[in-house]
């Protein structure tokens, strides 16, 4: 028995054991740029120790003066010298003064509380994950008072990694949460701490210098650019040109073709989505449609992550795990529905047969909801007479969700609005993926497909145009 417990322990991914186990690893140091408090940004590292001697740490970029934690980064169970190697390449741009747990733990509490006040949440890497590498917010932890804003009120600084089109949306958060006048704001390039608001409309002023190199490009222009990224597909593309061609794409979407208005109503109208809570929990009891309240056990969560990892290498190793996890809960319906899952997989046909069965059987399990918009997808006859898919009718009567849901009800939001191929409607949820607390995994999936499909429909749109 005990030998099957180690076995179970290892399937678990260096998220899990963050998000479960770090906690209970002892705190080897904490270190911090010794010019935090003037320049207003804290880079924070945060190690836990092993005991076999290696370090799990988390990196954190803290904006102090608006926007919270604004990446992060982590590594688990990493050799020392790696660790040290980390703060060599950091310490080439700042000294990394060691200091005490209790101060970096206030710094990016208050950073990302400030930032929430504001209307900003912290990077989806940090909520998902490395938030697990700090202690939990109890009295035990020294309240230590810190200084967050500029002189009384928020600053947007736009360093080089914040893009033209991103640093808009940032001001017109500002805007909308404090109002005009009551930030300052100095963009990429500027020489001074001019107020946004000093300008005489709301236009972002773009200094020559910026690197937004299609700002200035005239519209035919751009779309010749376009045309000449994509003549020959884009496997054979550059990285670094995939890249300009994503910025270019960014900028005729925001820029000529999209409506402002409508993408604003758009993303006002699902931001029921972005205030659903994300339980921290990968397997909850709502999910498993279990009693409410029930508590998933270790072992039981261990079980779950084998299906998993066996759907994904194993498929036929995967059936006797659902038939041995149907054999200890019953025919519950995620267990129907990861069966669903796998035989969409490995067996067409079997897929189609149980999935009208388990629509029927299962048809206010919201996984099974969002399975049967797959299938009105494979019906459909006119695209105008699909509607785009109601958050609030899949996971009526829930306070939370888990992860997964959230994905999948986004995976199908989006191959809907995929198939009714509307510009505007592309670029809210485009606009809108930063705002979820999604793990880097699911955030990559999501964000591909998204660029993807807004270079192929810019396409279409253009050769509808020249007809």
């Amino acid at each position: 028995m005990a030998k099957k417990k180690i076995q179970s322990q290892q399937l678990l991914s260096p998220e899990n054991y963050i998000r479960q186990k770090a906690r209970n690893l002892p705190i080897y140091e904490c270190r911090i740029n010794n010019n935090w408090q003037e320049i207003g940004t804290a880079t924070v590292v945060i190690a836990r120790i092993h005991i076999n001697g290696n370090l799990t740490y988390g990196l954190y970029m803290v904006d102090l003066y608006c926007l919270g934690v604004r990446n992060t980064h982590y590594q688990f169970n990493t050799p020392v010298d790696n660790y040290e190697d980390l703060l060599d390449m950091l310490s080439e741009n700042f000294e990394m003064q060691q200091v005490e747990y209790s101060l970096v733990h206030n710094i990016i509490l208050a950073a990302n509380e400030y930032a929430a006040d504001l209307g900003f949440k912290p990077h989806k890497d940090f909520t998902s994950v490395s938030e697990y590498l700090l202690e939990e917010d109890t009295d035990d932890i020294e309240l230590i008072e810190i200084e967050c804003g500029k002189d009384g009120k928020p600053l947007f600084i736009q360093s080089e990694f914040i893009a033209d089109v991103e640093a808009k949306r940032i001001i017109s958060q500002l805007e909308k949460s404090v109002g005009k006048g009551k930030f300052d704001v100095i963009m990429r390039g500027d020489d001074d701490d001019d107020d946004d608001d000093d300008d005489d409309d709301d236009e972002m002023d773009f200094d020559d210098d910026s690197d937004d190199e299609f700002h200035f490009m005239e519209y035919e222009e751009k779309i010749g650019l376009f045309q000449d990224f994509i003549a020959n597909g884009l496997d054979d593309i550059p990285d670094d040109e995939k890249k300009r061609l994503i910025a270019l794409t960014d900028s005729i979407y925001f820029m000529d073709l999209c409506d402002e208005d409508e993408v604003n109503d758009l993303c006002e109208r699902w931001e029921v989505e972005l205030n659903m809570a994300i339980d921290d929990e990968t397997y909850t009891a709502e999910l498993l449609s279990q009693e409410s309240g029930r508590i998933i056990t270790e072992e039981e969560k261990l079980e779950l992550d084998e299906l998993e990892l066996l759907m994904k290498d194993k498929p036929q190793k995967a059936e006797k795990q659902i038939k041995k996890l149907k054999q200890k809960w019953g025919n519950i319906p995620y267990l129907n529905y990861k069966e669903l899952k796998l035989l969409e997989l490995i067996n067409a046909k079997g897929y189609k047969k149980k999935r009208n069965d388990y629509l029927v059987q299962f048809a206010e399990y919201p996984l099974f909801k969002l399975e049967s918009y797959k299938q009105k997808l494979q019906d459909l006859v006119n695209t105008h007479d699909l509607e785009i898919i109601d958050f609030e009718d899949i996971f009526e009567g829930r306070s939370s969700i888990t992860e997964t849901e959230m994905f999948e009800f986004q995976m199908m939001k989006l191959l809907i609005l995929i198939v009714r191929g509307k510009m505007n409607e592309i670029e809210a949820m485009y606009d809108m993926l930063d705002d979820f607390e999604f793990s880097e995994k699911f955030y990559m999936y999501l964000q591909t497909i998204l660029v993807l499909t807004r270079i192929s429909l810019l396409d279409k749109y253009l050769e509808i145009e020249e007809l």
